[in-house]
């Protein structure tokens, strides 16, 4: 048990990098709790949403099966590319097979990795439905058995993942090539999120505002509640062991976790081994091939250069590009499934809107806060330096002048961050009649936004890239720059917004937009006069 613990703790030290004792241990221990207070809103409105449907509803079964529910594929969702990142592509199984200790406990150690990582990612929903549970009158013997259910409810579904990526990755060779698993995953939780954000579009109408609206739909349409129960087949006897006190009911759920625990077992004693150590990682060096030479600026050489590494690249294509372009697809999908849109489209083209408001200045406005959100989402200008890793001296050396190398990465950026940007006007337009041209003033915004992130988050890689990684996935997903990008545009977004709250200033709103932007303006020059001379002098430093 001890040897167990000890690697346990090892694995999790080396997946997360969390060694307080470090430096970067401290820095990743301070940016969670950043996160999670970032997160405290959300938490707020799921307490909200449950203490409301908890106390003036009284179907606390049918509550808790959709709680849990929606934690069944909260778990799937993340499971699903977390297990492979840690059982096949982490480079760590040829070193922990020498060491003194079974294959079984190499495999359960990591399976604890993913199961601690899942288990608090649960607790998102799991505690203030717990809270709203609490305060809506439970018992305490329910409290305690809904406590009980905390460690249970994801186990299920955990190994279910575990045992379906063992089965495809040790008869289907094609997905053990961490490029193209990175690659096609990227893809499938496009398609995911889009059918997520669809279903999401249907019912956002009403649950969010009437939780009994919800409840009603769904006493109204029982084959949608069995068809969650007979995924998550273990959610009716969490529930019921809850709200009815049922010990059967406790332990069928137990059975059911030690039966999918061992079918987990013996996968991946007959399975497991033979296909991870086969398993491909993303290959450290790439051939470049030059099909032909054309001549060309130098800028725009060395942009199309890094657009096709970028683009070509499995990893940096499905952390970066896929994952930017993720939350406005799903925005479009909710937006269009919404089930009164039609009303609205009919109600509003009966309104001249451009009469009725200065619609080219909430444009200007709209696509300036738009930018800040999806400049901060691609991690692309934030990782322009930690993805060349070693091949920073030959930046340096290059005749190329290092100004035009910069303005050639951060445009790079701002490409894909306008390319986010401009699909929001597709619902816009399905929405509001107004002439195409006014969509001008909302990509002017969006570029000065995405400029001001952009220059802003190449400034923070340069002058602390990651230089030394395994692969190009740890190049972006274990990247703390990525973070600080999202939290510094925020951070200037909540500035913006803090006047609104302190002062009256909706009357001198041009004038408060003609002063932002010269500021945004003027940051933007020094960053391009100085920025060159600082990030040189950093990476100068550092290598």
């Amino acid at each position: 048990m001890h040897d167990f613990i000890t690697l346990s703790k090892l694995l999790f030290k080396s997946n997360y990098k969390l060694d307080l004792h470090s430096k970067k241990g401290k820095q990743s221990l301070i940016v969670g709790f950043v996160v999670f207070l970032c997160l405290l809103p959300s938490l707020g409105m799921f307490y909200m949403l449950f203490h409301s449907a908890f106390s003036t509803l009284n179907l606390d079964l049918l509550i808790l099966q959709l709680g849990f529910s929606v934690i069944g594929f909260l778990v799937l969702w993340i499971a699903l590319f977390m297990f492979p990142s840690v059982f096949y592509f982490s480079n760590d199984l040829t070193h922990l097979l020498v060491l003194p200790v079974s294959p079984t406990m190499i495999i359960f150690s990591k399976f604890i990795i993913v199961y601690i990582s899942l288990f608090l990612t649960s607790l998102l929903v799991t505690a203030p439905m717990l809270a709203a549970y609490i305060m809506a009158g439970a018992k305490i013997s329910q409290i305690f058995m809904f406590i009980l259910q905390l460690p249970l409810i994801s186990l299920a579904p955990a190994f279910m993942v575990g045992i379906f990526w063992i089965i495809v990755l040790r008869f289907i060779p094609f997905f053990q090539n961490k490029d193209r698993f990175n690659l096609i995953t990227g893809v499938i939780s496009i398609v995911i999120a889009v059918g997520i954000g669809a279903a999401s579009g249907l019912i956002s109408g009403t649950s969010v505002e009437d939780p009994a609206a919800l409840i009603s739909m769904l006493q109204n349409n029982p084959e949608t509640l069995s068809l969650l129960t007979q995924i998550f087949f273990n959610v009716p006897f969490a529930s019921k062991a809850i709200v009815n006190l049922s010990i059967i009911d406790l332990f069928i759920h137990i059975i059911i976790v030690i039966i999918t625990g061992g079918l987990f077992y013996l996968c991946s004693k007959y399975l497991y081994l033979i296909s991870a150590t086969s398993a491909k990682g993303s290959p450290s060096k790439k051939k470049i091939k030059l099909k032909s030479i054309h001549q060309t600026s130098p800028f725009f050489s060395y942009f199309k250069t890094d657009f096709y590494k970028l683009v070509r690249t499995p990893a940096y294509f499905s952390n970066c590009v896929l994952s930017g372009l993720v939350a406005p697809i799903i925005m479009v999908v909710v937006f269009m499934a919404l089930p009164d849109i039609e009303e609205a489209k009919v109600a509003l083209a009966q309104i001249d809107i451009t009469k009725l408001i200065n619609l080219p200045l909430y444009l200007y406005l709209g696509g300036m806060i738009v930018g800040f959100f999806f400049g901060s989402l691609n991690g692309i200008s934030a990782t322009s330096f930690s993805r060349e890793g070693k091949n920073i001296p030959f930046m340096l050396y290059i005749p190329l002048d290092f100004s035009k190398q910069l303005a050639a990465k951060v445009s790079l950026g701002i490409f894909f961050s306008l390319l986010s940007c401009i699909l929001l006007l597709i619902p816009v337009h399905m929405l509001l009649p107004y002439p195409i041209y006014y969509d001008a003033a909302f990509v002017i915004g969006a570029l000065l936004a995405s400029l001001v992130v952009n220059f802003l988050a190449l400034l923070i890689d340069g002058i602390h890239p990651k230089i030394n990684w395994e692969d190009e996935t740890s190049a972006i997903k274990q990247n703390l720059n990525v973070v600080f990008e999202f939290l510094a545009s925020w951070a200037i977004v909540v500035i913006l917004c803090v006047p609104f709250f302190l002062f009256n200033i909706f009357d001198y709103l041009i004038y408060y937009t003609i002063f932002v932007s010269i500021v945004f303006v003027i940051l933007i020059v020094i960053m391009y006069i100085f920025g060159p001379k600082i990030i040189l002098r950093s990476l100068k430093k550092g290598s």
